[in-house]
């Protein structure tokens, strides 16, 4: 055992992770984060079409928080440029 591991007890990643978790907030666990391919190809389309927040929203059928994540998360990526004109609409 190495030095600096010498501190970390002996349990498995599963038993760390419910000790994490207790007493932890979660923020926007009551969002949906997940798109499929299709809809991942369809908000770049909308999005070089400078269509607002609340167009693609809708378009979705889903929470503008959701869509805000999706664009933020494709922009650090590299997927998307940034833009130039603001995204709340």
């Amino acid at each position: 055992m190495k030095k600096n591991e010498q501190h970390l007890p002996n349990r498995t990643w599963a038993e760390q992770k419910i000790s994490l978790k207790e007493g932890a907030y979660v923020a926007g666990i009551q969002f949906n984060y997940l798109w499929s391919s299709w809809e991942k190809a369809e908000f770049k389309r909308l999005w070089k079409e400078n269509r607002g927040l609340m167009f693609i929203a809708k378009r979705f059928n889903r929470r503008w928080e959701e869509v805000l994540v999706l664009a933020a998360d494709l922009v650090d990526r590299g997927e998307l440029k940034a833009r130039e004109r603001a995204f709340f609409q």
